[in-house]
């Protein structure tokens, strides 16, 4: 009976090698939603009309004109769609990415490794998703490579025997940091929903909503602090106080060079690193986060199912190739983009 149940579970388990090709493939398929048809759909057929794209179209590849993409609204549901399984994609990177981090023998050259191919993606990343090279906003490795720099603190912190110094001040702030993140993250996320629906009554402007949802954030944030430390002793205070500390640095560092997914994407990796002893539990508060950022994150909580198929073996050796893929697939979504409608960019 043992051996029957072993061969069970070993049956509908998967590999770490299988959530990563799960998670490259929804984000191939959200990149060609953000790359061809969001381009196609505001930047040639909204602006200039059915007829202008028609033309366009079966001037360079005649045989894939259907009339759906002269609907302005169909185009768009068809992109809503691909964009929403999109979001089973990052998720996963996040939860592998911790994965990595616990089992990595060289931190190092693990960062190395982020960083180069973040600065590898990031001309096709522009000229992707904005048509032009610019500084506006950066490539996912690069929130990545911020994340395991959050992770390295918090473990320093998590491992940390004593406090003095300048540890011991923080210690003493918790309650001011957990205000400060909290009003932060709320002002920061697309989902602000208090400030939103009080803005929405009274025709408030959108700073005048940031404000109040600001607000709101720094409550919730003293909230929380009071919550989690009303049975804690000092020392553990000092401790959550130094971590949220430098996780507030990393979240603010990510914010302030705009890369993908924001400093919601490093608190993402950092909650699943917290909750790590249980997979789903910790993978699904992490996507929650993410949802709070934005609505439009809520789909990736389908990404939870895989996860908790996963049994904590690596399977195939395929460690170089996201590193490669991405770069390379975002190229090629440029170079069909001028195959099909004759420009590089905007």
């Amino acid at each position: 009976m043992e051996e029957q149940i072993q061969t069970n579970e070993e049956k509908f388990s998967i590999t770490g090698s299988t959530l990563k090709i799960i998670a490259i493939i929804s984000m191939f398929i959200d990149h060609f939603g953000a790359s061809i048809v969001e381009f196609y759909l505001y930047h040639v057929l909204q602006p200039y009309g059915t007829d202008y794209a028609k033309d366009l179209i079966c001037s360079r590849v005649p045989w894939l004109w259907m009339d759906w993409m002269g609907v302005p609204e169909r185009v768009l549901s068809i992109d809503i769609t691909i964009r929403a399984i999109g979001r089973l994609a990052f998720p996963i990177f996040c939860f592998l990415l911790v994965e990595g981090f616990l089992h990595t023998h060289n931190m190092k050259k693990y960062l190395i490794r982020l960083g180069l191919f973040a600065l590898v993606s990031d001309v096709p990343f522009d000229m992707a998703f904005f048509g032009e090279i610019t500084l506006k906003h950066q490539n996912v490795f690069f929130t990545l490579f911020i994340a395991v720099l959050a992770l390295l603190a918090a473990d320093h912190v998590k491992k940390q025997e004593s406090f003095n110094g300048f540890h011991k001040f923080v210690g003493k702030t918790g309650i001011i940091i957990a205000a400060v993140f909290g009003a932060f993250a709320s002002i920061t996320s697309m989902g602000s929903i208090i400030g939103v629906v009080i803005g929405s009554i009274f025709e408030l402007s959108d700073p005048i909503q940031k404000v109040i949802s600001g607000a709101c954030g720094f409550v919730f944030g003293i909230v929380f602090w009071l919550i989690k430390t009303k049975k804690v002793n000092a020392e553990t205070k000092m401790r959550i106080s130094v971590g949220m500390l430098y996780v507030l640095g990393f979240f603010t560092l990510a914010e302030g060079l705009c890369t993908d997914y924001g400093g919601w994407g490093v608190l993402a990796v950092v909650i699943m690193w917290l909750v790590r002893p249980a997979w789903v539990n910790g993978f699904t508060a992490g996507v929650l986060a993410l949802s709070i950022m934005s609505f439009g994150e809520l789909t990736a909580f389908i990404s939870a199912l895989p996860v908790e198929l996963y049994n904590g073996k690596r399977g195939l050796k395929m460690k170089y190739f996201f590193y490669v893929f991405y770069p390379a697939h975002l190229a090629i979504y440029v170079l069909l983009r001028y195959l099909l409608l004759g420009v590089w960019g905007i």
